[in-house]
């Protein structure tokens, strides 16, 4: 048997970086395709994200925290005074309107974490750690043992996160292979240098009878102007954030400060409160 399996992660609403990768795992022949979480925002790509997933069959679709938060934020879980929260759900709102009911149910029941058999061997996939979608718990500098909490299931051989957006390549205590793809729309790097590089990550991992034969870690570019367009053509909320994204890199999730500005230019948390009490009373 042989395999070669794309591991795809972290998409974070980006079609245009999607389509280039799977563009390349195409030309590179991948039999497999699983998704690893965080498929939703803050770039505009809804349906059409899933779609392209379906037309190359991909065979695994987890859940990650953004797609927890997005549907705690549609529960009601809404915080106005906090301008994170307001980005948030904001964005959450957008992006509800732009998604099929049928797929809403569909993404609501899909897990954050399972396990494949693939020839010898048992795998392992997390969007973080298999118990906790969120969190830092998994970043480069964390303990050994943070990275052990990844082989909570039994006889796992290999165990595969996404989350921190970064690729990474090391091992368990026990000599268990870990693998980050790192992200298809929002790539990260804390090293200035290597900072620039806004290419979108994801692994090709060839297994054959013996087992694990490469890892191939890639980075594939992708038309940013044009993923800007489409962005800017939906009327994406907090466009002027997306552009600095996609151009730069940095993100603004956390800045509380830019956030309110933009907020209160904008009318965002009148937005949000006006949601909330769409979602208290329906009718």
């Amino acid at each position: 048997m042989s395999e070669r399996i794309a591991l795809l992660a972290d998409v974070h609403g980006n079609a245009t970086a999607l389509e280039a990768v799977l563009a390349d795992a195409k030309a590179h022949h991948a039999t497999r395709y699983w998704f690893l979480g965080d498929m939703i925002l803050p770039g505009p790509g809804a349906d059409n994200l899933y779609d392209m997933l379906a037309d190359v069959g991909t065979d695994v679709i987890l859940n990650g925290n953004w797609e927890e938060a997005f549907f705690a934020a549609l529960a009601g879980a809404i915080y106005p005074n906090d301008p994170s929260d307001v980005y948030f759900v904001r964005l959450s709102e957008y992006l509800q309107t732009r998604l099929s009911p049928a797929l809403l149910a569909t993404m609501k029941k899909r897990p954050v974490a399972t396990v494949q058999k693939i020839g010898p061997l048992t795998i392992g996939l997390s969007h973080n750690l298999p118990h906790h979608a969120g969190g830092h718990a998994l970043y480069p500098d964390q303990p050994q043992d943070h990275y052990d909490q990844l082989f909570d299931a039994p006889h796992l051989d290999v165990a595969i996160f996404a989350h921190i957006h970064q690729q990474l390549l090391r091992y368990s205590s026990q000599g268990q292979l870990i693998i980050n793809p790192g992200a298809v729309g929002q790539a990260f790097d804390p090293w200035a240098s290597l900072s620039t590089d806004h290419r979108a990550q994801y692994v090709l991992l060839d297994i054959a009878a013996n087992g694990v034969n490469q890892v191939d870690m890639r980075r594939v570019p992708y038309d940013v102007d044009k993923e800007l367009a489409v962005a800017k053509a939906a009327d994406l909320p907090y466009f002027e954030l997306y552009e600095k994204l996609r151009r730069t890199g940095k993100t603004y999730t956390h800045n509380d400060p830019v956030l309110a500005k933009i907020n209160a230019a904008h009318g965002y948390r009148q937005d949000v409160i006006e949601f909330s009490h769409h979602l208290d009373d329906p009718q």
